[in-house]
């Protein structure tokens, strides 16, 4: 009975941990994991529950937590950064993957107004799964989003955004927006 058990939590944390893994969600997948079997081993064990400091803040580099546009009339409204998913409040979610990180000073993101040597992450746009297509977004004027820049500084947030179609830094590449972003996501 114990080896049976003991077999399907491995299996199941094992599952946990592969679902999570999607852009550096392990961390959250192994404290979803402990969260929900610790208090079931604990009462098997007839022991007091171990009581765990809360996770860092810091998640790495990537971005999380909710973002409201500088400019009232912004196009999509609040943005929520759930890893590579933004969240937008009146625009379709956008699943990224990283693409390259580019320098201020690189034609691509030169608009942006950055310092010569800062960082930006150039992101691809892709579908949120396999059934489901990248739409036409506000964020693009109505065309469909295919690249994304993101710099984050302390409390602000800028992103600036491409057509489907070639990459930011190729020949053909059209900017098709830029939002501006404050909040507290880290």
């Amino acid at each position: 009975m114990l080896k049976r058990l003991a077999a399907f939590l491995g299996f199941l944390c094992l599952v946990l941990l592969l679902l999570a893994f999607d852009e550096g969600q392990v961390e959250r997948g192994v404290d979803v994991v402990r969260a929900r079997i610790e208090p079931t081993v604990q009462r098997w064990r007839g022991r007091v529950p171990v009581v765990r400091s809360p996770a860092p803040e810091a998640r790495g580099h990537a971005i999380f937590g909710a973002f409201r546009p500088v400019e009232a009339d912004a196009p999509g409204g609040e943005l929520t950064f759930e890893g590579a998913v933004l969240v937008f409040e009146q625009a379709p979610a956008l699943r990224t993957r990283p693409h390259r990180i580019a320098l201020g000073r690189e034609s691509d993101v030169r608009d942006l107004n950055l310092p010569h040597e800062r960082q930006v992450e150039l992101r691809e746009v892709v579908p949120l799964d396999a059934r489901t297509p990248v739409v036409p977004s506000p964020l693009c004027e109505g065309r469909i989003p295919g690249w994304l820049a993101v710099v984050r500084d302390e409390r602000s947030l800028r992103l600036q955004v491409w057509r489907t179609g070639p990459a930011p830094d190729e020949t053909g590449a059209v900017v098709c927006g830029r939002v501006s972003y404050e909040g507290l996501g880290r």
